[in-house]
Parts: C-alpha cells; structure tokens; sequence
C-alpha cells in the first residue's frame, strides 16, 4: 500500500525544525542589547561573545534557543565574586542558522582552546548536553547546571508536545536522531552518574520547570556523587538566570568552594 506524502515527508521536516533554533523577536533583541551594554564584546577562538572581570576563568554558556545575553546576569555576579567571566555566543543561539550539538560542542571547544580550561562553568538547559560532550574525560572543578536539560529523550519529549506530532512521527523523528550519530545517542540519552568527571557539581531548578523535568535533575543529584540541588520555586525555565534567589545560590555556591579549596591547598 502506498503511504500517504505527510507520513514520509513529516519526520524529516521534524528533523530540520530539531536542527533550528527558535527565533528571536525585535523587542527581546533589543533588550539583550541593553543587557550586554558593560560588557565586553570580543571573539574567543573565532566565536563571538563578551567578557568581565577578571580572576580565574569561568564559562556562561547559553542553552539552545538562547543567547550570550541571558548570561549577562550571572556574568556580573561571578565577575564580583573574582573571576573573569567568558560568555560566548554560540551556535543554536536563537535565529541561528540550522546546526546540531557536534557543532555547538566544537565552538565551545575553539573557546576553551582560546582562554585555556575553565575553573567554573554554568550552564544553562541544552548547554548541559554540551559539557557533556565537551568534557568527557574530565571537567572544571566546578560545574552548576542551571536548569538543565539531562536526557534528550525529555527534550523530544517536549519537543514533540510542542509542535503536536503524531506518534509516528515521534517515531520517525527519534530514529533520525538515533541513525544520524549511533555513538551519540546513548550519551545523550538517560542518566550518566560519572558524566562530568571530577567535578564538584550544583543544579538550581524550579521544581515547576516546564521545558526540563526537576525530577530528572533530583535524580541525578541522588545517584551522581559530589553532586547538590538547590530548588527555586516559581523561577521559571529561562528567568532563573535573572533569578536573585538563584544567583545568590550560585554565587554562594561557588565562593563557598573556591575558599575551601584554598584552605585544602
């Protein structure tokens, strides 16, 4: 029997719109403006983006859909506490061209390559897919996953919610993603305890998050050692990087450690 041209065609039309970041809207743009206005604009191993502070090296790395200048915030924050702050703007930031997590990894790999390993990296939801591909054999000493994105199966999940596909096309479009990288998918997908290694890691979340599951995250901080969770109710799956409560968390965080470790030594 002939299958119908929606049947065929539709997975790989959800394969191209997996592979685009959303866009970005005039009135959003102009305010990132604004955000990164004391900031400033430079290139990292051929990536854009902005620096502050200075100290040790920490990374701000935006999710997917997202941009260098949602990490403004935290920037501030971490380049008070005494570190200079690197945010890239990278690939599958919002009205970004189509690209895929190899790529986005690899520009944040250029980054690294520049300014030299990082001593703190936060990362805010897909970018915690990223560090896992970015630091496989081992990670910063400090690593704080904001609201992050842990298994790309919750991600097709939402995904798929999002633009109504049918179960076969749910279908189609996980076994694209499965055949397009074999070796990828399994790293991806579930849970990794030893994911990051090395690192002293804090996840900040709303339990209330809608684009990536807290229990997710309350599982990993159970089974993952050195690893903590901090709950921020009501603050949302992108205005936690504007959060107070979650800064302070983080900032506390990190410092915390930082003095710890120094007293170690």
């Amino acid at each position: 029997m002939k299958v119908p041209l929606p049947v065929r065609v539709m997975p790989s039309l959800a394969f191209r719109a997996w592979l685009t970041p959303p866009p970005l809207g005039s009135v959003t743009a102009s305010r990132d403006r604004a955000s990164v206005a004391d900031l400033t604009q430079v290139f990292f191993g051929g990536v854009p983006g902005y620096e502050t502070g200075s100290g040790p090296v920490a990374l701000a790395v935006h999710g997917w859909g997202g941009r260098a200048a949602q990490m403004a915030p935290i920037a501030r924050r971490l380049a008070d506490a005494g570190y200079r702050v690197i945010v890239p703007d990278l690939p599958g930031r919002a009205s970004g061209p189509e690209t895929d997590i190899k790529q986005v990894a690899a520009a944040l790999q250029a980054v690294i390559d520049d300014v030299g390993t990082p001593e703190l990296v936060v990362g805010h939801s897909f970018a915690s897919m990223v560090l896992r591909l970015v630091f496989r054999e081992t990670a910063p000493d400090q690593v704080v996953l904001v609201a992050p994105a842990l298994d790309v199966n919750d991600a097709l999940e939402v995904f798929g919610n999002r633009l109504g596909l049918l179960p076969w096309a749910r279908t189609g479009l996980r076994r694209r993603l499965e055949s397009w990288d074999p070796a990828l998918w399994p790293t991806l997908s579930h849970l990794h305890p030893m994911q990051l290694p090395g690192a002293e890691v804090l996840i900040v979340h709303d339990p209330g998050d809608e684009e990536t599951p807290f229990a997710r995250s309350a599982e990993l901080a159970a089974i993952r050692p050195g690893t903590s969770i901090v709950a921020v109710d009501g603050a949302g799956h992108s205005r936690i990087l504007s959060n107070p409560e979650a800064l302070d968390q983080i900032v506390s965080h990190v410092t915390e450690r930082a003095v710890s470790g120094e007293s170690a030594a």
